[in-house]
């Protein structure tokens, strides 16, 4: 039995030929993926914990910054089953009050795997003097540079290379 459609048979034939011939060289070749951009951490304070302050993160609105800090924990640290590196704190530092507002926090898992975002912008409290918090916001607000024996990390693992020996010992670079 012949279909109304049978002449159409040799030109779709072709034009399958066709595709599957130019098909390879008409896919586009994967884009390689853009290696992040470097980072700008400077470490702010050593103590239970190192801050370093993403210099990259900041987004200025008037005198007020939002940024993140990096807070390394000690070697060894464990939450369950995983070790862990720190986390990101998430803040909001004005520098004419000289206060914090935490805005959120996402943990790193050793080996650098980030873990969501998490906790709502939090009422703004004073910076407590002798604090993390205190100097974070001098290095923000102020331009301090302390720990000048400490390079400026470029990435999360650098960091916690440079911050766990300094932790552990207590002693200031």
């Amino acid at each position: 039995m012949k279909s109304r459609l049978d002449h159409l048979k040799t030109t779709r034939n072709a034009l399958l030929t066709l595709f599957l011939w130019t098909a390879p060289a008409a896919a586009q070749a994967p884009v390689p993926a853009t290696p992040p951009a470097p980072l700008e951490l400077r470490l702010a304070d050593v103590g239970r914990f190192a801050v370093f302050v993403d210099l990259t993160s900041v987004q200025w609105s008037g005198r007020t910054a939002r940024l993140r800090l990096l807070q390394v924990t000690e070697g060894g640290f464990r939450a369950g089953a995983d070790d862990y590196w720190g986390g990101w704190r998430h803040e909001v530092i004005d520098c004419e009050a000289r206060t914090i507002r935490h805005a959120g926090f996402a943990s790193i898992r050793a080996g650098g795997h980030e873990g969501p975002l998490t906790g709502d912008l939090g009422p703004a409290v004073s910076t407590p003097q002798g604090s993390a918090d205190e100097a974070a916001a001098r290095v923000v607000c102020d331009g301090w540079k302390p720990f000048a024996g400490v390079p400026v990390a470029t990435g999360v693992e650098q960091a916690v290379r440079i911050a766990r020996p300094l932790i552990e010992t207590g002693a200031e670079p």
